[in-house]
């Protein structure tokens, strides 16, 4: 499978094949910047046939991307059918009723730190113990050592819980979920 080039990211093979192995019905993604994770999940589902994203970001940081760059992309490898992509803020979707907010995978990426780490967790633990994952970029101690402002992720680890799948790059990638359903070997 030809996945989309993300320098940074050198695990979007295996976001691919966790899409895969959970066959998510709906997928939740903060942070999708120039769109490859996103596409990358996407394409997971279209091989799947069956799931979607929704997909938000502020859309501040041109670095990151823009809309139409991500929508133009997402023409490019035939995956603008199963993502929804918006403006939305983490933190207002967080104080939407729980109801809202359901999800079987959440993918997390906004200058993400201890913080932010933290109030995600804290606001979706009951969707973790019902099963649903959290995937995120970072994780790593390697990571902490370039991360943004705010908590270092790995204060918040033994709260949290997560598994860094990825040890010893800048760009890691980890998860959360819950041990007491899922053996995960990744």
């Amino acid at each position: 499978m030809q996945l989309p080039h993300h320098g940074k990211y050198e695990w979007l093979p295996m976001l691919y094949n966790i899409i895969k192995d959970f066959e998510p019905d709906k997928i939740i993604e903060f942070g999708p910047g120039k769109g490859q994770t996103t596409i990358t999940m996407a394409l997971a589902l279209k091989e799947l046939e069956k799931g979607y994203i929704n997909s938000y970001d502020l859309w501040n940081d041109e670095y990151w991307g823009d809309i139409k760059g991500c929508l133009d992309d997402f023409k490019k490898w035939n995956v603008e059918d199963l993502i929804d992509l918006q403006h939305l803020d983490f933190y207002d979707w967080i104080k939407s009723p729980i109801e809202e907010r359901d999800f079987d995978i959440l993918y997390f990426d906004i200058d993400n730190n201890g913080d932010k780490l933290l109030d995600l967790y804290k606001n979706v633990k009951h969707n973790i113990d019902s099963g649903s994952i959290i995937l995120f970029e970072g994780g790593s101690i390697v990571r902490d050592n370039h991360g943004s402002d705010g908590k270092k992720m790995n204060d918040v680890k033994n709260e949290i819980g997560y598994k860094v799948l990825t040890e010893d790059v800048k760009y890691s990638f980890s998860i959360i979920y819950n041990k007491n359903l899922y053996n995960m070997e990744y």
